[in-house]
């Protein structure tokens, strides 16, 4: 019995496809697998040659396969191994994803007695590859959108203030949805107010501004907590007139609209994407603007207590610094206060002037560590301490400046209040004009005289901060002569600190100004000069700290 004829059956039994040809292209052996996957099969009779209906294979793409390029037909021409390519066959099964390779067959003197190829039906592995590929594919695509929506997000997070907030938030919503327009409406009293809006021109706005809260029907439905599609608002039946007209104008088509809800189910107001084409967001996109929504009413609310206590804290800071300053007749003293211009950014700055009972004049300026209402607290019992340590008492000497730091030190530690927390100590003396200088850890004054350039004084006066005195570097007091007409500024760091800029950029900013006003050679009104100074130094716009100024001139 022949070889082909012992091993026929067995090969008959693999689940791929085998052929054997001879040299000269005639078949040796085809397995049933062939016969039944490319039927009819020509495996071709006698010694004529196996027959290829090519019209029934292509490209992976497509296209038609060369002339003398399948494998077995290089293997064939070449004399060498072709390694597995990829086709589609068009056969009875439908289209079905196939590899195929060839190899020579050597016998032991290494000449080639026949070639080998063999042929596996890929189909399942391919589409199990390809859905594979579309599940990955999509995998990304949200890890992508997710990725997205945390930087947007991020964006959001990072404004404080409520009007910058929502103006974010409308952006937002657009770029996740894909609408044109994006209107915020935010609920007052029970009435909705157009707020933030995307997209829109002033004049768009002011119309939309004026639809009476009934008509807003989107809206209105948000409250109750519905979202709302309108796919195209020219067939929509029962939209109010004066929302109809409004969308008009806005030449807006289609509409969708989300609540904002609270943690406890409160709605605060609804956002409005407008498209000026009938669409709609997919799930996809809507589940994107839900969340992001249930977020910024989260931030909504946050930002409102921020406003809040923002609002109180100011209130309290400006009743405890809009106490009367001592009239100095051979001086002129000024203050100035700004608060924080956002967030919680009202703190504990905070000065204190007082004549103490053998003329002196005690000046101190501090800096409360922290913002907020605590903050502010602090600062009105530290600011209480220092005055009730300089009023007058029988047979007790005024407390210098070095005497009054440590006290004041004392008293952080005892009540565990203010640790941390610089202050800068200074008298002055109507005599002699002498001034004695102590600072815990403070921003050194700044001295303007008429002729040298001005310099910041405290030298060997600076020591650590109150309620470390004990345990760092204590301060020693210096003195030096205030000349007539010199000005002695006092500040916190509000004033020179901006984000991301080295402090000397801005003391450097401070001397400049302080020369510029005080170096004219004419008395000028030193309140005005604190203002003006502020603004120059501390725009509202570069920072969110609080400001506070102490300015004192010996008189001419």
């Amino acid at each position: 019995m022949r070889s082909e004829e012992l091993l026929g059956p067995l090969f008959d039994q693999v689940p791929v496809g085998l052929l054997a040809v001879r040299p000269d292209g005639t078949v040796l052996l085809a397995n049933r697998w062939l016969h039944k996957f490319f039927e009819p099969f020509d495996a071709g009779a006698g010694d004529r040659p196996l027959h290829m209906d090519r019209r029934r294979i292509s490209l992976p793409d497509g296209r038609p396969v060369p002339p003398g390029s399948l494998p077995l037909e290089r293997c064939l021409s070449e004399g060498r191994e072709v390694s597995r390519q990829e086709y589609l066959y068009h056969g009875v099964l439908g289209d079905r994803s196939i590899s195929v390779d060839a190899v020579p067959v050597r016998g032991e003197d290494g000449a080639i007695i026949a070639y080998a190829s063999t042929v596996v039906d890929e189909t399942v592995n391919r589409r199990f590859l390809d859905q594979l590929g579309e599940i990955q594919q999509e995998l990304d695509t949200h890890v992508r959108e997710l990725s997205r929506v945390h930087r947007l997000i991020e964006r959001l997070s990072s404004r404080s203030e409520l009007g910058e907030l929502l103006a974010e938030t409308a952006e937002v919503v657009a770029a996740l949805d894909g609408a044109d327009l994006v209107a915020i409406f935010l609920q007052h009293e029970g009435e909705l107010k157009l707020t933030a809006s995307y997209g829109m021109t002033q004049e768009q706005i002011e119309l939309v501004d004026a639809v009476e809260t009934r008509d807003l029907y989107t809206s209105r439905r948000s409250l109750l907590g519905l979202p709302t599609t309108l796919v195209d608002v020219n067939t929509e039946p029962g939209l109010p007139p004066a929302y109809r007209e409004a969308l008009r104008a806005l030449d807006a088509i289609s509409v969708y609209s989300i609540p904002l809800p609270s943690a406890d189910g409160t709605v605060l107001g609804s956002v409005v994407s407008c498209f000026r084409s009938v669409r709609m967001p997919s799930p996809h996109q809507r589940q994107l603007v839900e969340t992001c929504g249930r977020i910024v009413a989260q931030l909504i609310i946050n930002a409102r207590v921020r406003a809040r206590d923002r609002d109180v804290a100011a209130s309290l800071q400006h009743s405890m610094m809009q106490g009367r300053m001592p009239e100095v007749p051979w001086g002129e003293l000024a203050t100035f206060y700004r608060a924080g211009s956002t967030g919680m950014y009202v703190g504990g700055d905070w000065y204190n002037a007082s004549l103490l009972a053998d003329g002196r004049l005690s000046l101190v300026i501090g800096d409360v560590v922290g913002h907020g209402i605590d903050a502010v607290g602090t600062m009105g019992r530290m600011r209480s301490a220092v005055r009730a340590y300089t009023l007058p008492a029988a047979g007790t000497a005024p407390p210098g400046p070095l005497q009054l730091a440590t006290l004041l030190d004392h008293w952080c530690t005892a009540t565990d209040s203010g640790l941390a927390s610089t202050a800068c100590f200074a008298d002055i003396d109507p005599a002699t004009f002498r001034c004695t200088l102590a600072s815990a850890g403070h921003l050194a004054p700044l001295l303007v005289e008429s002729g040298p350039t001005p310099r910041f004084v405290h030298g060997d006066a600076l020591g650590a901060p109150l309620g470390l005195l004990s345990e760092g570097e204590q301060p020693t007091e210096i003195s030096f002569h205030l000349p007539r007409g010199a000005t002695l500024l006092f500040y916190t760091d509000g004033l020179v600190e901006r984000r991301g800029e080295d402090i000397g950029k801005g003391l450097k900013r401070l001397a400049e100004a302080a020369m510029r006003e005080l170096r004219t050679g004419e008395e000028v009104d030193l309140g005005g000069v604190c203002e003006r100074i502020a603004r120059e130094c501390a725009p509202e716009a570069a920072t969110a700290d609080d400001v506070a100024m102490m300015a004192f001139r010996i008189r001419r």
